[in-house]
């Protein structure tokens, strides 16, 4: 019996070792293989496990082809094969060339990559605005004080990217490291061939060429830094720069609603295929106009700078956001909550003329509250969760109220900034603080003739999840328990998505980009960020799985052990009903075995006697 009970464990082992080893192996394989448009071999795995919302809009294509890089020794030799022509320069079509001082411009003359200019324009005027267009862009840079990238001339290929819903994109090549930039990169650049499609018609050919010149151009700049660049920033830069150079052509500030719709994620949120309608990176570039206002514009600069002589942490990438806040003196948390301020107050943003037609005026603002008293039974619960530099806004509507005031009271783990605000019928706004000793209240007055009054909420914090809520008759005072991840391991860019802090299973995986990672992180947001209990799980779990994670991942027999572990609780969350009907079948089973083993020994009793 015990020997049948063995054989049939070891079976069941060998069983799922053999249905996942494939799964394990193929799934980055295919993550990559899809996005770059390749035939996969895990239809099934596809389907199920990597479904993302498509793009609505054209992107940048360099945070894919960086990230196929930093994973590409975990892919398997025929992925390696079939990809590697994403990593090496393009070969067009009976290829033409056009030279000027620091540029040579690739075009095909034949084929789908043949520039199709709208008339009059010509191929050759085409090419020649392009060539003067990255011109246009290296001297912007120089001006500003930016090393120009290694490697002279620079390569700059048109392709048809419109299909790729790309932009262009900029890939690094090889090493050029020299004193003080030991990471120093050479790049080249593709951009689409002609920006005819109709997914650019927001602008003209010229101003879409001339805004994928200075945002590609600057990821060039980017690499001749360092390699190891956070890909949120290297993105958050790359689009701020876009409207310095043509400041008539404001294609910006169109990502900016979806960060503003998605603000209790974290500022570094991955750049991944959801990028667009999160607003990881690209929406982010208006926190680099508000740094550049507050300081100076040569701040970004600095933070560029900083990183050169920088090595990279186990994830392959230097962090910005401890960059950025050591070259302004500590002050990034103040400056944080004075930009989600600034997001309210908007007479505060300068806006250029030739910007006037542009939306500044969107303010994320929760479903509003016009029922009294709000508290812990008003829907919604007037509660928030919010990741590493990330704010909320609520909104009250006065017209309900009784008295002519309203006390707003809160209570928030440390990192919790909180303030209130009143707008009269002619737009002036009085803004109200809490103190940072919780709870804390405020009391609004003139709340009778007030237009709207707005709470807001902000986690001033770069190294942890902070949780608050709010009510208006004071009885709501209970937090959760603080999320705290280590400043030291605080996962950022690639390691961003959706509130970081997968370390054990990124390193089981080896990237953060892994499917089965991102199981798990949208598992651990919408079921246990959620809620309480979930909430002092994660906060355990970040307290002592970083230096576990970087044991396994030393360790590559460890982290094949660790992905076997974690395999059952991978597709039991992907696959909850085919889990369940297992569940269900190897219960019965027990119970049977059980039932089996109760009847012998009845038997032998029988006998015995």
């Amino acid at each position: 019996m015990y020997l049948r009970t063995l054989t049939s464990a070891t079976l069941a082992i060998l069983t799922l070792l053999t249905l996942t080893r494939p799964v394990q192996a193929a799934a980055l394989d295919d993550y990559y293989l899809q996005q770059f448009g390749e035939p996969s071999n895990a239809s099934t795995l596809k389907s199920n496990l990597l479904s993302t919302s498509e793009s609505p809009q054209a992107i940048c294509g360099t945070p894919l082809k960086l990230d196929l890089q930093r994973d590409w020794n975990q892919l398997q030799p025929a992925t390696q094969q079939t990809l590697a022509k994403q990593l090496s320069a393009p070969v067009l079509a009976g290829e033409a060339t056009v030279t000027s001082t620091n540029f040579v411009i690739h075009y095909a003359t034949t084929g789908s990559d043949t520039p199709t200019p709208a008339f009059p324009e010509t191929v050759a005027s085409w090419v020649a605005k392009v060539s003067a267009s990255f011109e246009s862009a290296l001297s912007s840079y120089q001006g500003l004080g930016y090393q120009s990238p290694p490697a002279a001339p620079y390569h700059v290929y048109l392709r048809s990217l419109a299909a790729q819903q790309k932009y262009g994109q900029t890939t690094a090549t090889t090493a050029a490291p020299h004193a003080g930039f030991p990471n120093a990169y050479g790049s080249y650049i593709e951009i689409d061939k002609d920006f005819t499609a109709a997914i650019y018609t927001n602008f003209t050919p010229l101003q879409n060429l001339q805004i994928t010149s200075a945002h590609e151009f600057h990821h060039a700049v980017q690499f001749g830094y360092s390699v190891f660049f956070d890909v949120w920033y290297a993105e958050a830069t790359s689009t701020y720069y876009e409207a310095i150079l043509y400041p008539g052509v404001p294609q910006n500030y169109g990502y900016v609603p979806a960060w503003f719709s998605n603000s209790t994620k974290r500022i570094d949120l991955a750049v991944d295929a959801n990028a667009i309608t999160t607003g990881a990176g690209y929406g982010r570039w208006i926190f680099n106009r508000y740094l550049a206002e507050q300081h100076t514009p040569g701040i970004l600069l600095t933070f560029w700078q900083n990183i050169a002589p920088l090595s990279p942490d186990a994830s392959g990438h230097i962090p910005m956001l401890p960059v950025i806040n050591n070259a302004i003196a500590g002050n990034l948390p103040t400056d944080f909550l004075g930009f989600a301020r600034r997001v309210y107050l908007q007479s505060n943003w300068p806006v250029a003329a030739d910007r006037n037609n542009v939306n500044l005026r969107y303010i994320p603002v929760s479903p509003a509250y016009g029922s009294y008293p709000v508290n812990s039974g008003s829907n919604p619960t007037p509660k928030a969760t919010l990741e590493q530099y990330s704010f909320v806004y609520y909104k009250f509507v006065p017209a309900p109220l009784n008295g002519n005031s309203l006390t707003i009271t809160v209570n928030g783990t440390p990192a919790i900034a909180a303030r209130a605000f009143r707008k009269d019928s002619a737009g002036t706004v009085t803004e109200f603080s809490f103190s940072t000793t919780y709870p804390a209240s405020v009391t609004i007055p003139n709340v009778i003739s007030a237009a709207e009054i707005v709470l807001l909420l902000v986690n001033t914090s770069g190294d942890s999840t902070q949780n608050a809520n709010f009510s208006s008759d004071g009885s709501f005072q209970n937090t959760d328990p603080v999320v705290t991840t280590p400043a030291a391991t605080a996962p950022a860019a690639t390691g961003g998505g959706g509130g970081g802090g997968c370390f054990i299973a990124t390193a089981a995986y080896g990237s953060y980009l892994h499917p089965q990672v991102r199981i798990l992180r949208e598992f651990r947001d919408k079921h246990l960020l959620t809620n309480p209990a979930g909430r002092a799980f994660v906060a355990c779990y970040y307290r002592i799985s970083p230096p576990i994670a970087a044991f396994i991942a030393r360790h590559a027999t460890l982290r094949l052990v660790v992905r076997l572990l974690l395999t059952p609780l991978v597709m039991a969350i992907a696959h909850p009903a085919a889990s369940g009907a297992l569940l269900l079948l190897a219960s019965c089973a027990m119970v049977r075995r059980l039932r089996m083993r109760k009847l012998i020994h009845t038997v032998r009793q029988d006998h015995a006697v």
